[in-house]
């Protein structure tokens, strides 16, 4: 089966007017796709802040399920969104007319679809966040069901509105076809060849699919999800199973670029990208992407296409594909990411003694702990956390710190900055270069690593300098006056 995987995320879908965009785009396909959907912007937060205030605050959440379905009835009836029209929601959600006229809407669909529709739906939700506010509690199994349901509402309205176009579009759910994930809650993996079976008897070819991403099922049947950001994930998975032409993502920014647009002036868009310098990028921080969404679609070579859903008309803005054998072709972009913390393990020998980095990050593990990356010296043994893990991480020392170290110092306020490009750390002079440009601004480098990735060079700063730290690498690698220095660099 070749087709295309379509992807339409939260920021594509603000208002019910880009619903209609969204058809658009897909009519503009002119043959049958699978078009894979986050929730409508803004509502995956509303879900979590209600499930955390009902069982943890006590906080009865009949109001934010009243005001939850008029957003959605709202939605498919195409009312302004949210505020313009607070008392005509208001109205219905409590049983006027129209509300009752709209439920007719999301359950009247045959082929066994009224389970699946909203008004179904909503009441599930009701039922889970009902459950949680009574036992005060929030298990990761329920937590994860009640954001999914963000992603199973908008797919059923944005199928709903494929249909209103005459084109022949069929809600498919990942519980139903077999989305099959390693079973973590929070932010599972896509097994993808568990999957396959099922997958591609799902999907004909024939008809329009709509999706809803960000979740899968584990073995056992529950809903686990992807990880904010998962949508994309999703969707390259479904391309992988079923050998897709390409996985088109609508973003509402023009895919990737040199340098974030809202720290440093004068970046400019990467019109393409091997699947290696796009992972790094999207780990580091670009938001361009979900970290793992290259994985699938590296294993068959399968393109992506970065579109700008704001202006359709222009084309892909980046690609991301297959190396092009040019490996030292130099930088291609810089990102950073804030909010980390760095603990340090100071003791005689600590770097070299067999089982003690092994220690620590059994401690690390056991208490739930994500590391993000280790630095070892001979004295030294470096965690970086992101600071929400710090506190867990300091509770779980105490309990348990390892022999042989004698100091524990905690480092917070850490940005991390990474230069991404194919084969880098093995063109000579471009750490030093980087650490030239930050030093003229005066910029102490925490930490700097080379060599973990052949497209990643990667260091640290102090928060506060962050952006004065990626402003001056930007100018040295980037800019006008300087590209002409250093592609001579590249030739010495």
């Amino acid at each position: 089966m070749s087709l295309r995987i379509l992807k339409f995320g939260g920021s594509n879908l603000r208002e019910p007017a880009d619903l209609d965009t969204c058809a658009e785009i897909t009519a503009g396909y002119e043959a049958p796709c699978i078009i894979v959907v986050s929730a409508f912007y803004g509502v995956t937060d509303k879900l979590e802040k209600a499930a955390k205030e009902a069982s943890e605050n006590g906080v009865p959440p009949d109001s934010f399920i009243e005001e939850f379905s008029s957003l959605c009835y709202g939605w498919l009836r195409r009312e302004p969104f949210p505020e313009k029209n607070r008392e005509t929601n208001k109205q219905a959600g409590s049983g006027g007319k129209n509300t009752e006229a709209s439920k007719e809407q999301f359950v009247a669909r045959k082929n066994g679809e009224a389970r699946n529709g909203p008004g179904a739906m909503l009441e599930r939700l009701a039922r889970l966040l009902r459950g949680v506010h009574a036992i005060g509690e929030l298990p990761p199994a329920i937590y994860d069901n009640i954001l999914s349901f963000g992603e199973r509402i908008s797919a059923y309205i944005v199928a709903e509105t494929l249909r209103t176009r005459n084109m022949n579009a069929q809600l498919a759910l990942p519980e139903e076809f077999g989305l099959i994930t390693s079973g973590d809650f929070g932010n599972a993996g896509v097994l993808l060849d568990d999957s396959l079976s099922g997958v591609r008897k799902h999907f004909d070819g024939e008809n329009y699919f709509v999706v809803p991403g960000f979740y899968g099922v584990s073995h056992e049947g529950k809903i686990t999800l992807l990880g904010r950001g998962g949508t994309d994930y999703s969707a390259a998975s479904l391309a992988y199973q079923l050998d897709a032409a390409s996985l088109d993502i609508w973003k509402d920014v023009d895919g990737f670029r040199t340098a974030d647009p809202g720290f440093v002036n004068g970046s400019s868009t990467i019109g393409y990208l091997s699947y290696s310098e796009a992972a790094e990028l999207s780990y580091f921080g670009a938001k361009i992407l979900h970290p793992r969404t290259v994985e699938p679609l590296q294993k068959k070579n399968i393109p992506l296409r970065i579109f700008n859903f704001r202006s359709p008309g222009k084309g892909a803005r980046s690609v991301i594909g297959p190396g092009k054998g040019d490996e030292l072709s130099g930088p291609k972009s810089i990102t950073f990411s804030r909010n980390f913390s760095v603990i340090k393990f100071r003791g005689a020998g600590v770097g070299s003694k067999p089982g003690v980095l092994a220690g620590i990050a059994g401690i690390m593990d056991s208490a739930g702990v994500n590391i993000s990356s280790v630095f070892t010296s001979q004295t030294a043994i470096c965690f970086l956390l992101q600071n929400k893990e710090l506190q867990k991480a300091e509770r779980a020392l105490k309990r348990g710190q390892p022999e042989l170290i004698s100091n524990v110092e905690t480092v917070s306020g850490i940005a991390l900055i990474a230069l991404v490009g194919e084969g880098i750390t093995r063109k000579r002079g471009v750490a030093a270069r980087v650490f030239n440009a930050v030093a003229e601004e005066n910029i102490n480098v925490e930490i700097i690593s080379a060599g973990a990735s052949a497209s990643a060079v990667y260091f640290m700063v102090r928060e506060d300098d962050c952006e004065r730290a990626v402003e001056a690498a930007h100018r040295f690698f980037f800019s006008d006056m300087n590209k002409a220095g250093w592609h001579l660099i590249q030739t010495l």
